[in-house]
Parts: structure tokens; C-alpha cells; sequence
């Protein structure tokens, strides 16, 4: 956090939000939020899936309007609702994918949202362009190339380089912004979720404004001033970071205490090889071995790019191997298809489930029986039966609303990832391989999915899990082996498995 003197730079506030309501189709999404973020602050807007965050982020940069009542201003200017144009009122909202083009450089990315600074049919120069973003790339303190690929970058680079673009086309119309950050390091590690974290911190201790949507509660204390919570689309506390702790933020986001953070894991009872892996090679991966036991789960850590990431694709198939052979059971599968390990009983839950986990225009009930028609396991279709089927498992997995003839789209974050998850396990799989299983996926959420992953394990299959939350890793797995250049440099297990000793391995 911001010392004490950054914090009151000002009394300007950055913000403000009254009275804020939306309702779809008669159900009620928010309900008369109150919301303030003041200049020079870095606030974290924190709730379960489904609790009205991005319909507030929506609502701020103009994506939908609100209902009739409510008032926002942006920088003590009142704003029009439904707001257009918010960049020109100093807001901009940068998401996951961050918008940038990997082919093309950081010069390139940066002049291309304000047309390269020419007019319609104007000639650009490009000494003024590099110029310009040189001075910006100094602002946010990146060391990095104009002419560099941004395809080369760091992910922390490219969300600065994006933090930096979105400067470029605000500061036309105002000299103070309120960034507004989607889950900005969902998919890093923790060094480089750390990075973001700090060019927060520069840009809110330069006057502006941050607003960021988390679900890791440790960098929401390390970093935030202020965090606001909601529950039901209501704000069930707000408060300065100093005046709260991790339970504080769960209470409200539950509106109970979460007694315990992790489900039980049963130790394994001298299951036989499950899975067994045999110099396995890819594009970073590099002869690599293990087995895994029937009711074991396995981890996998490492840095960025270091092949733990790409070792569940390896497995699934969905991954090209270049070596190495793969047995379930005894049976060699290495040459089978995707769909020949799923119908052998290998179920992958991808991390990146908005592109590989769901179909966002497929109703929650087609998203579930989809494995097992595709499998095979299913030889008609019996539309009563699927859609009760269908239903049992959206409440056994904890859907909101579970509602079979909800579009996926239509559902957060979250419980798209349960809907996954519920599509996979309810086929019984022998192996169960895992990317980042609870990757935006809020702490009550969270508890289920694990247990339901812990539950797979103690009825016998075999769980690899890759995931860069190493305390997760070190409460779930039995075992950790940790990556670095593609190589397996350490394991760990027992007494020396911790999320201590996790992160000292992966960092070297």
C-alpha cells in the first residue's frame, strides 16, 4: 500500500458512483451501488462470481446503461448515463487479453488506438511517434525496444505497454485517468503477478486513479488503499485496506466465514500406476517422467514458459509430442487422438475456458452432456432425461442460477469454469488433468471446485493439476514437481511440500 502521504495527495475524487441499479429480464443485478475512488488511490473491487462486478465495469465504460436514478462523475465532471465515449472523460478499461497484436511491435501497438497521431488520409511521422512513445514507456518505467515485438514480451510488460496506450488516447482530452483493470493477473505467475501490481502503484502514486478486479486475495492486501465488496449486486462492505484482513473480505464476499480454506485431502492407500509417463517431450517440455497413482494428485509448478504449463496438453493430446511414450493402466495410448483419450478416460480442464472450455453460445445443459455425446457414451439423445441430468449437476457443482437453458455466456466467470468442470467429472474419468483449475474462480467457488477434485481423487483416478498458486499446490497435491527450462529440477513431498519451498525451487 501507498504511504500515508500519497494517499491524501488529494481530496479529488477519482469516482462516484450513486444509487447505480440494472436489472435483466426482471431479475435484479445490482441494486443501488455506492462507489468512490479517490485521485491517487488504488482501489480493489472485490465479490463472488456473479455478484455484479463486471456489470459495473459495463455500466462505468458505457458497454450497457443502467436503470433509470443512478448518477456517476468522473474526475468532479457529472457523466451523461449511459455514458459514450469514456476515454474522453479520463476512464479507461484495459481486460485480460489487454487488446495488443503479438505481430506487431510496441510502436506499432501503441499508435494504433489514436492513429499513429495523424488525421483521416494525414500523413504520419513517425520520428514524432517514436518520440512520444519512447516518453511514455519511460512514464511507466518499462525498459523495453520501440521497435520490439510484443509477442516477445513479459506478460507484466504487456499490461504495462497496454496501461501506457490507453495514457496516450486519454490524455488528449484530461491530465488525470481512472484505469480500470479486469483480473490483470489472472493468468501469471507470482512474480509477475507482483510486476503488475507495481505499475499500479505508479500510476495511482502519480495522481491518477486504479480500480482492479482480483481474486487473489494476497495481492489485494499487499497493494490496495481501499477495497469495496459485493454480494447480490450489493456493496456488503467497504473499507481502507488497513481496517481489514483476508476474513473480513471473505465474510462479506460469502456472508459467512469460510472456516476452512481447503477441502481434505485423502492420503493415497497403495493405489496402483494409473498413469505413467515415460520421456515426454514437446515444444519446451524436455524428457520428462513420472507416475501417478490411483487417488494421487500431482502438481506441476514452474515459472512462465517453463513447461509445466504445457505438460496437460502433453498428457490430453491436445499438445504435439515429439518423444515419449504415455500409459493409462498398462495400455500405451501415445498414438491415440484426443477423442480416444477421452473415451480411455482422460478428461482435460483447460485454463484458458472461455477459448477451450466452453461454448459460449451453447446452453449450460448442451455444455454438459457435450463429453459424453462426443465420447460416445451416449448413443440418442433423450432431451427429458439430458435436461434432468443436466440440472442435477449445475446444483451438485454449484451453478448460478443452475439453469439448464441458460446460455454459458450468460454466465460469469466462475461458473463457466464449474460448468467445465461438471461436463468432465461427471463422466468418471480415470485421469483428470488440470490447468489452472481455479483460475477467476472467487474463494467460495473455489472450495467447491476443489472439493470436487479431491472428491475424483479419493474414488480412485488420477489428478495432474499445473497451476502458479503454489499455496494451493501445497494444501491439494501429494507431490509437486517443479519445471524450469522444461526440466524437472525438483520434487517435493511430505514434510519439504510447502509453498515456501515451492517457490524457492521455482525461482531457483
Amino acid at each position: 500500500m501507498a504511504d500515508e502521504a500519497t494517499r491524501v495527495m488529494a481530496d479529488e475524487t477519482a469516482l462516484h458512483l450513486r444509487r447505480i441499479s440494472k436489472q435483466y429480464e426482471g431479475v435484479t443485478v445490482l441494486r443501488d451501488i455506492e462507489l468512490e475512488i479517490a485521485a491517487g488511490q488504488v482501489h480493489a473491487l472485490l465479490g463472488g462470481n456473479g455478484a455484479g462486478k463486471s456489470t459495473v465495469v459495463k455500466i462505468m465504460s458505457g458497454v450497457i446503461p443502467p436503470d433509470p436514478g443512478g448518477s456517476m462523475s468522473l474526475w468532479g465532471k457529472q457523466i451523461s448515463l449511459p455514458v459514450s465515449k469514456a476515454y474522453e472523460n479520463g476512464l479507461a478499461v484495459i481486460h485480460q487479453d489487454l487488446g495488443l497484436l503479438d505481430n506487431m511491435t510496441v510502436l506499432e501497438n501503441m499508435g494504433v488506438s489514436s492513429h499513429y497521431g495523424a488525421r483521416i488520409l494525414g500523413r504520419i511521422s513517425m520520428r514524432s511517434e517514436r518520440r512520444l512513445c519512447e516518453e511514455l514507456l519511460a512514464e511507466m518505467h518499462l525498459d523495453v525496444s520501440p521497435d520490439q515485438l510484443v509477442s516477445t514480451l513479459s506478460p507484466a510488460v504487456r499490461a504495462g505497454i497496454a496501461i501506457a496506450r490507453a495514457r496516450r488516447v486519454m490524455r488528449e482530452y484530461s491530465d488525470k485517468y481512472l484505469f480500470v483493470l479486469d483480473e490483470p493477473t489472472a493468468y501469471l505467475d507470482a512474480r509477475e503477478s507482483e510486476a503488475v501490481m507495481r505499475l499500479m502503484r505508479k500510476v495511482a502514486d502519480s495522481g491518477c486513479a486504479v480500480m482492479f478486479i482480483s481474486h487473489h486475495l494476497k495481492e489485494v492486501m499487499d497493494t490496495a488503499d481501499h477495497i469495496s465488496v459485493l454480494r447480490d449486486g450489493r456493496v456488503a462492505d467497504s473499507f481502507p485496506a488497513g481496517a481489514g484482513d483476508k476474513n473480513r473480505i471473505i465474510t462479506a464476499m460469502l456472508g459467512r466465514e469460510l472456516v476452512e480454506p481447503y477441502p481434505e485431502v485423502r492420503p493415497i492407500a497403495g493405489g496402483a500406476t494409473r498413469l505413467d509417463v515415460r520421456g515426454l517431450s514437446g515444444q519446451v517440455v524436455r524428457d520428462v517422467s513420472f507416475e501417478v497413482r490411483a487417488g494421487e494428485i500431482l502438481g506441476f509448478a514452474g515459472l512462465v514458459g517453463m513447461g509445466h504449463e504445457e505438460l496437460p496438453y502433453l498428457v490430453a493430446g491436445s499438445g504435439a509430442a515429439t518423444q515419449g511414450t504415455i500409459s493409462v493402466d498398462g495400455t500405451d495410448i501415445s498414438s491415440m487422438s484426443i477423442r480416444e483419450r477421452v473415451s480411455a478416460g482422460i478428461a482435460l480442464v483447460p485454463g484458458n475456458r472461455q477459448r477451450d472450455g466452453v461454448w459460449p453460445d451453447g446452453t449450460a445443459e448442451e455444455n454438459v452432456v457435450l463429453t459424453a455425446t462426443v465420447a460416445g457414451r451416449r448413443k440418442s439423445l433423450n432431451r427429458r432425461g439430458e435436461r434432468r441430468s443436466a440440472a442435477t449437476l449445475l446444483a451438485r457443482f454449484g451453478v448460478k442460477p443452475p439453469d439448464p437453458a441458460r446460455l454459458a455466456i450468460q454466465y460469469s466467470g466462475g461458473n463457466q469454469q464449474k460448468i467445465v468442470l461438471a461436463k468432465w467429472l461427471s463422466m468418471g474419468p480415470r485421469i483428470v488433468v488440470l490447468d489452472e483449475p481455479t483460475q477467476g474462480v472467487d474463494v467460495g467457488a473455489k472450495f467447491d471446485v476443489l472439493s470436487e477434485i479431491a472428491a475424483t481423487a479419493a474414488a480412485g483416478g488420477a489428478v495432474l493439476m499445473s497451476s502458479g498458486d503454489y499455496e494451493q499446490l501445497a494444501a491439494m497435491c501429494h507431490r509437486v514437481l517443479v519445471l524450469r527450462h522444461g526440466r524437472v529440477v525438483a520434487e517435493l513431498h511430505g514434510r519439504s511440500l510447502s509453498e515456501t519451498t515451492i517457490a524457492a525451487a521455482v525461482h531457483g
